[in-house]
């Protein structure tokens, strides 16, 4: 049986390589450097090199706010009525492959607007290793 104290270093210790694994899972490892969210499409290609595959395209996304406007009193007695407005907004989206070989998983790295989104990883690389 454990302590209290045993208990409480255990779970410590689990929730750190939590986080530690969960920190890795949106980022890449290039040439001993990290790449990681937020970074650009400049630092990433510095990095990493060029892409073994890069795809590029503009998608429009429409993003919801609620606010705040002038109603009439009998609606409430305010004066102020909440009501929805849309926005469509123009996003860049790139989308790059890096394959490092047979001994590496392939990641697909996915920027918005220039900047790193989301790092995935696929199954085994096919190219000879770089």
């Amino acid at each position: 049986m454990r302590s209290p104290a045993a208990e409480l270093v255990a779970g410590t210790m689990g929730a750190i390589l939590l986080t530690a694994s969960a920190a890795r899972a949106d980022s890449l490892s290039c040439n001993g450097r990290i790449v990681s969210q937020g970074d650009t499409l400049y630092q990433v290609r510095s990095l990493c090199g060029e892409p073994d595959d890069a795809q590029h395209r503009i998608e429009t996304r429409t993003v919801r706010h609620r606010v705040r406007v002038a109603c009439a009193r009998d609606q409430n007695p305010s004066g102020q009525c909440d009501t929805t407005v849309e926005r469509s907004t123009d996003v860049v989206v790139d989308e790059w492959t890096y394959d490092f070989g047979r001994q590496r998983f392939i990641r697909f790295l996915t920027f918005i607007d220039g900047r790193l989104a989301r790092v995935q990883t696929g199954g085994y690389g096919t190219r000879d290793d770089r």
